[in-house]
């Protein structure tokens, strides 16, 4: 994806500093039609750059972060995949752990979302029983903190578009200290099979609590959508849809886009001086029966 590089004997240093500029401007520059990926997480007010695959593969040394890696900002497209939880590559640790009190908001930025992309958006937790860094993911069993489908004629995902194609969740007020992945996922429902993008965050959380998920409240993932029947976006009719997968956790705060977010209204839970955040009113969504019919494939 990268030009060649001229002779260094022939070339002039003008030229040298145009061919540097074109490098970093095709490693850095997502391209237009991109679909997205996590490209930072603000846990409690401190923001994490995330694993950009185009770039951070061909930096010496490797970026350390705290957003597991991912290999492109395609999808998988079988939910029976090992790979869905956290996408290929991102089943084992990245190197840093983002702190965040039990309470606080997360924000999930994704650098872009295609509008015709249309689908549910959903958080998830994981403990690593202890050092996220050395975690696998296979075999982990995972508790949804925040979810939306289709509600008020608007996908989750476009709903996130509006926001600045930012999802906001918040730990759990009540949760059990530890270090837990935290896993943010829109699933496009343009295409069929649906295509899942998974992004996995790296967080520990301090506080007094001391819940659990239930039997009844965990999942595994794969296993997170079987069974489960996606509609047609493209010639079904419908008021709501809910998110596919367990029940929210008993203890979670009002959560999903920050709105009605407890930590929100929470002032221990806000920095010196940072003003109370209102979520704007969600706005540009689709409704189901204006939708422009055509599929993409990509």
């Amino acid at each position: 994806m990268f030009p060649a590089a001229p002779d260094s004997k022939f070339c002039p240093l003008n030229l040298k500093l145009a061919f540097i500029a074109a490098s970093l401007f095709f490693a850095y520059t997502p391209p237009i039609s991109a679909h997205g990926f996590v490209q930072t997480v603000i846990v409690a007010d401190a923001a994490y750059p995330g694993w950009n695959p185009f770039s951070d593969p061909y930096v010496d040394p490797l970026p350390e972060r705290v957003i597991r890696k991912i290999p492109s900002d395609g999808p998988i497209t079988n939910d029976q995949d090992q790979n869905l939880a956290c996408n290929t590559g991102g089943e084992s640790g990245a190197a840093l752990v983002a702190s965040g009190k039990a309470g606080s908001v997360v924000k999930f930025e994704w650098t872009n979302w295609p509008a015709d992309h249309l689908g549910p958006v959903s958080t998830y937790m994981t403990s690593c029983g202890g050092d996220c860094t050395k975690f696998d993911v296979n075999g982990a069993s995972w508790f949804k903190i925040d979810a939306e489908g289709y509600d008020d004629g608007s996908w989750a995902s476009a709903k996130l578009i509006s926001n600045n194609n930012t999802w906001t969740s918040t730990i759990p007020q009540a949760l059990a200290p530890g270090q837990y992945v935290m896993r943010n996922e829109i699933v496009a429902l343009h295409s069929s099979p649906p295509q899942y993008y998974p992004s996995c965050t790296q967080v520990n959380v301090s506080g007094d609590g001391n819940a659990q998920p239930s039997s009844s409240e965990i999942v595994a993932i794969p296993g997170l959508y079987n069974g489960v029947q996606f509609p047609d976006i493209w010639t079904q009719t419908f008021d709501t849809w809910d998110a596919p997968g367990p029940p929210v956790v008993s203890f979670a705060d009002n959560s999903g886009n920050g709105e009605n977010s407890a930590a929100s209204n929470d002032p221990s839970l806000l920095s010196a001086g940072q003003c109370r955040l209102v979520s704007p009113a969600s706005a540009g969504g689709f409704h189901r029966r204006s939708l422009i019919r055509w599929r993409r494939s990509r």
